[in-house]
């Protein structure tokens, strides 16, 4: 995929005004949380220390009409400090096609990289897209199985098929489908609603509690332990301790 996309697009080196680069998350961005602050808060200091961020992968949809595909911490971090310099870029003159696979195939190098939900949501993304990729090419540009996304065509077929309109995620199109079908719960559902979950809880507290976390985390075990259960909390703590065992980090609480 990668040949392919750097055959079509020709990509430039160069550098532009912040202000003449447009971002369009719904198309270009695959993460469930579009960006992490404290991600951009650290490039935003390293970018205001004079230090070089790496380019900003840039599709030129037109005359001087661009449009970041990958890049968006750099781009908040550069919009935090109000840099006034034109920033280093790498456009790529290409289809609308050939940019959206330019930009998973770019966060697959990311030094955050994509949960197995956001990935399956960019599969169905492109399922569920005007782009008729084939079943190889979706599961190449996301690395979701080959399973995984001939179900999602099979969705889709019986979503189109009684008119339904097709959801924005992959955890919804099951949903909607449940509806019609019921089909069986598996692991794939369970984990697609558990995501779907937490991104509702973190749009709705997620901000504070991380700002919380870093100034007092005192502060922030106890109102945990407030707010849950005996029983859920123990839930919680196996759950996490389970996860970071693999990483030999001692939990402050």
């Amino acid at each position: 995929m990668n040949k392919q996309i750097q055959g079509l697009t020709r990509p430039k080196r160069m550098r532009l005004p912040l202000k003449a680069l447009k971002t369009e998350p719904d198309d270009f961005q695959f993460r469930e949380f579009e960006v992490s602050e404290d991600h951009v808060r650290t490039l935003a200091d390293a970018a205001k220390a004079g230090a070089a961020l790496e380019p900003m992968t840039v599709w030129k949809r037109g005359e001087a009409d661009y449009v970041v595909v990958d890049g968006h911490h750099r781009h908040a971090a550069y919009e935090a400090i109000a840099h006034a310099k034109p920033v280093p870029v790498i456009v790529h003159e290409c289809s609308e096609r050939e940019a959206i696979l330019l930009a998973l195939s770019e966060n697959t190098k990311t030094k955050l990289p994509m949960t197995k939900t956001e990935r399956d949501n960019a599969a169905w993304r492109l399922v569920s897209s005007d782009h008729e990729l084939s079943k190889a090419a979706t599961v190449k540009a996301t690395s979701v199985s080959d399973g995984t996304v001939a179900k999602m065509r099979r969705t889709r077929r019986s979503l189109d098929d009684q008119g339904i309109p097709l959801p924005s995620t992959w955890w919804l199109a099951m949903r909607s489908l449940k509806g019609t079908e019921q089909p069986e719960w598996d692991e794939d559902m369970k984990e697609q609603m558990i995501e779907a979950r937490a991104k509702q809880l973190d749009d709705a507290i997620g901000v504070e509690l991380g700002r919380m976390g870093a100034k007092q985390w005192e502060a922030v075990a106890r109102v945990i332990e407030r707010r849950l259960n005996r029983q859920t909390l123990h839930y919680v703590l196996d759950d996490l301790r389970a996860d970071e065992e693999e990483e030999d980090f001692d939990f402050p609480f």
